[in-house]
């Protein structure tokens, strides 16, 4: 009668389609008049959806307020173009001009 040890690992990952996960797929590839019209209809199907306070009505103002926008957000730095950097000088020779 012999005796042996065995131990074995199995590891498996799935990715399960759930309908959240496919509607989420299908409004992240739609355009901004696209997604707006989306909420808009489901707004009007579905009576237990309400807009919240401080949210753009309708497509036109929409459109309107992106064009208005600043080019950065309150409290953020702007962006600021990198100078290249140059090679540092070896000990006893002249900067360049």
């Amino acid at each position: 009668m012999s005796l042996a040890q065995r131990l074995d690992f199995r590891r498996s990952q799935s990715l399960v389609m759930t309908p959240q996960l496919m509607q989420a797929i299908k409004l992240l590839q739609l355009s901004n008049l696209d997604l707006t019209t989306f909420v808009e209809e489901e707004l009007e199907r579905n009576p237990l959806l309400e807009r919240a306070n401080g949210e753009v009505a309708g497509v036109e103002s929409l459109t309107g307020s992106v064009r208005s926008a600043p080019s950065s957000a309150p409290g953020r730095p702007r962006a600021t173009p990198r100078t290249p950097r140059r090679p540092p000088i070896p000990n006893g020779a002249a900067a360049p001009r």
